[in-house]
C-alpha cells in the first residue's frame, strides 16, 4: 500500500476511533481492550523478536525478562502478593535498561551512571511512593505507551517523509484528542452494570483526575460525571488508535510476515484470551494485564530509539 494511502487510512482510524469513543466512550474501551488488545500484543511480541527486540545486545533482553518473570509472578501467585509496592520499582528498571540498551562492549554492571540512577530511583521510590507509582506503574504502561509513543510515532513517519498527508495525520491526531477533553456528551447508551465491568480500571482515570487538580469524590464521578465522561472519551480513543494505528501499518513494518507455526500459535492464544476474558473476567484481566505489560516493557527500546532519532 502506498504511503500516502496509509496516512489516509490513518486519518480516518483517527476520526473513526474519535467518533466511538466520543459516542460510547466505556463500550468502546472495554471492547477494543479485550478483543483488539490481546492480538495486537502477540503480534507486536512476535515482530519484536524478530528484531532483537531493538536491542544493541540481545543477551540484554534478559534484563526485560526477568522482570516479567517476577511481576507475573507476584500477580499470579497469592503468597507473593505482599511484594506488589515492587512492581513500579521493576518497571521503572526496564525502562532505565531501555534507556541505556548498551552495546556487547558495554555491560551494565560496568557502567556507573546506569546503577547511580537506579539507585536514585530507588529513593525516588521510598520517599515520593504516590509520584513514582503514578510514573511508572499506572501512566507508562497506558497512555504514555498508547497515546505518547503513538505521537511520537506519528511525528517520525512525518519527520521522514516531510509529506502533506503526514503532516495533516499528525494534526488529526493532536485536534482530536484536545476535542475529546473540550466537547462533552452524556452518552445515553451507558451500560446499567458498566461500573462493575470497568472497576479494574478506575486507578487510570483517578490518577487522570488528579493531574487537573480534581478529586474523586465517588466512583460516581469517573462514570457520569462531565469530566469524568470526557476523562473516558480520552482513553478509550487514546487504546483504539493505538490497536488500529498498529493493523494499518502491515504494509510498512511488515509485522505479518512470519512462519505459518507462529501464525496458527498467535490466531489460537489470541482466540483463548477472549474466551478466558468472557469466561472469568477476572483471570482474564490479570492474563490481559501480564501480556500487555510484557509487550510494553518489550517495546521500550523501540520507544527510546524513537525519541533519540527525533534529536538526530
Amino acid at each position: 500500500m502506498p504511503k500516502i494511502n496509509i496516512d489516509i487510512l490513518n486519518i480516518f482510524l483517527i476520526l473513526f476511533s474519535g467518533i466511538f469513543a466520543f459516542v460510547f466512550p466505556f463500550q468502546t474501551f472495554l471492547f477494543v481492550y479485550a478483543v483488539l488488545g490481546p492480538l495486537h500484543y502477540l503480534t507486536e511480541l512476535n515482530w519484536l523478536q524478530q528484531r532483537n527486540y531493538f536491542l544493541k545486545d540481545i543477551t540484554n533482553v534478559y534484563y526485560l525478562l526477568a522482570p516479567i518473570v517476577i511481576i507475573g509472578s507476584i500477580v499470579y501467585i497469592p503468597t507473593l502478593y505482599i511484594y506488589k509496592p515492587l512492581l513500579p520499582f521493576l518497571i521503572f528498571f526496564t525502562f532505565l535498561v531501555s534507556i541505556f540498551n548498551t552495546s556487547e562492549n558495554q555491560k551494565f554492571y560496568k557502567n556507573w551512571r546506569f546503577f547511580f540512577i537506579l539507585f536514585v530511583g530507588f529513593l525516588t521510590s521510598l520517599y515520593f511512593n504516590n509520584y513514582f507509582h503514578s510514573v511508572f506503574s499506572i501512566f507508562i504502561p497506558t497512555l504514555i505507551h498508547v497515546f505518547i509513543f503513538t505521537g511520537i510515532f506519528i511525528l517520525s513517519g512525518f519527520l521522514k517523509t516531510k509529506n502533506k498527508w503526514s503532516l495533516a495525520t499528525l494534526i488529526i491526531f493532536i485536534s482530536t484528542s484536545l476535542c475529546l477533553m473540550i466537547f462533552n456528551l452524556k452518552s445515553p447508551f451507558m451500560m446499567e452494570n458498566i461500573q462493575n465491568i470497568y472497576h479494574s480500571f478506575e486507578k487510570l482515570n483517578a490518577a487522570l483526575f488528579s493531574i487537573f487538580n480534581k478529586d474523586v469524590l465517588a466512583s460516581q464521578d469517573i462514570y457520569f460525571s462531565s469530566f469524568g465522561i470526557k476523562i473516558m472519551q480520552f482513553i478509550s480513543f487514546a487504546y483504539t488508535y493505538h490497536y488500529l494505528n498498529w493493523f494499518s501499518k502491515t504494509a510498512v513494518i511488515q509485522w505479518h510476515k512470519t512462519t505459518k507455526i507462529k501464525i496458527v500459535a498467535i490466531i489460537l492464544i489470541w482466540l483463548a484470551s477472549i474466551l478466558l476474558y468472557l469466561y472469568n473476567y477476572k483471570t482474564g484481566l490479570y492474563w490481559l494485564y501480564l501480556l500487555s505489560l510484557t509487550h510494553v516493557i518489550l517495546e521500550f527500546p523501540l520507544n527510546i530509539t524513537s525519541v533519540k532519532n527525533l534529536f538526530k
